[in-house]
């Protein structure tokens, strides 16, 4: 992939593009911004044109530093990716791995993928690199929040901020992919513009079958003597309550949109669904903020549907 593959992010792209070009680059760059909006891709892109060896636009993909990195086998980039977090000893390995000079001559490239999991311990090691970094270090601190970076840690990097694409652009993404059209474009909509979320729910055929169940749920959703029903069609469900809240959520929104007649029509393939329903948009929204509450003071699964649906039908 080149910097061509990176969709909807084209200013902050071409600034770190001339930055590169040009050897305007600072020593670490903190990637912020949701899940799947190409921060590892860029990352990779940007760490394979630090080290591009030839005159002409970089990343070539021809010198021998790019085969060999395209190949997995260069050895001046690292990338850390936790399990559950990343914690001191790891930091410290890697600080030690790049006071050597590169074995390529070029620049080692620290990649931190889900930064914020670092422990504060790691955070704080990383900082004495962060505030004297050797000459030929470049670093990449990858995040969906900045919340569980320390403030010292974010005072030395450069931020880079990531947005959801626009649908068309993940759309096409998807299609680039390999995938259907119109799988695609139902992908796109579920993701809310994050390719990597919509390429997890391809390979996760699981997901659409708790979709194909939650739906079903609401649309039985007629009275309030319906709600325990409902309910049964989900007892199972716990270990995806989230999934399942999500899939409620984005149901509830194109149901508000659906409703006001001052917006357009939606695209979905719910939208006869939803013209149909007698449910209220903006309860759903609301009676999912009170269901997620009641899931994180232990309330029992089975009570907390019983109660959302019965929230929604207005009994």
């Amino acid at each position: 992939m080149n910097y061509d593959s990176i969709l909807g992010q084209s200013a902050l792209v071409q600034n770190l593009r001339d930055s590169i070009d040009t050897g305007r680059i600072v020593h670490a760059y903190l990637f912020c911004g949701p899940e799947g909006t190409g921060k590892r891709t860029l990352a990779e892109i940007c760490a394979r044109a630090l080290n591009c060896r030839s005159e002409g636009h970089k990343p070539c993909d021809q010198c021998p530093a790019c085969k060999r990195f395209l190949s997995g086998n260069f050895p001046d980039v690292f990338t850390l990716q936790p399990q559950k977090s990343i914690g001191v000893e790891e930091i410290r390995q890697m600080i030690a791995q790049v006071q050597v000079k590169p074995f390529e001559g070029g620049r080692h490239v620290v990649i931190i993928q889900d930064a914020g999991k670092m422990t504060a311990q790691a955070q704080n090691a990383l900082l004495k690199t962060l505030e004297s970094p050797p000459e030929d270090v470049v670093f990449f601190l990858l995040t969906d929040s900045v919340q569980s970076l320390l403030p010292t840690v974010l005072s030395r990097c450069r931020l880079v901020r990531f947005h959801p694409i626009d649908e068309e652009n993940a759309v096409r993404a998807l299609t680039g992919r390999g995938i259907a059209p119109e799988r695609a474009r139902l992908l796109a909509r579920l993701a809310e513009g994050s390719v990597g979320r919509a390429l997890k729910m391809q390979e996760d055929e699981g997901f659409f079958k708790l979709r194909s169940r939650v739906l079903e749920a609401l649309n039985s959703l007629k009275s309030p003597s319906d709600a325990a029903q409902c309910a049964l069609m989900l007892k199972d469900d716990k270990n995806n309550a989230q999934d399942a809240f999500y899939i409620m959520e984005l149901w509830g929104r194109d149901l508000m949109v659906m409703q006001d007649a001052h917006l357009a029509p939606i695209e979905s393939d719910q939208a006869a669904a939803l013209e149909n329903s007698d449910l209220s948009g903006q309860k759903v929204l609301m009676s999912l903020q009170n269901a997620r509450q009641r899931l994180a003071s232990n309330v029992a699964w089975q009570s907390v549907l019983e109660m959302l649906f019965l929230e929604i039908i207005g009994g």
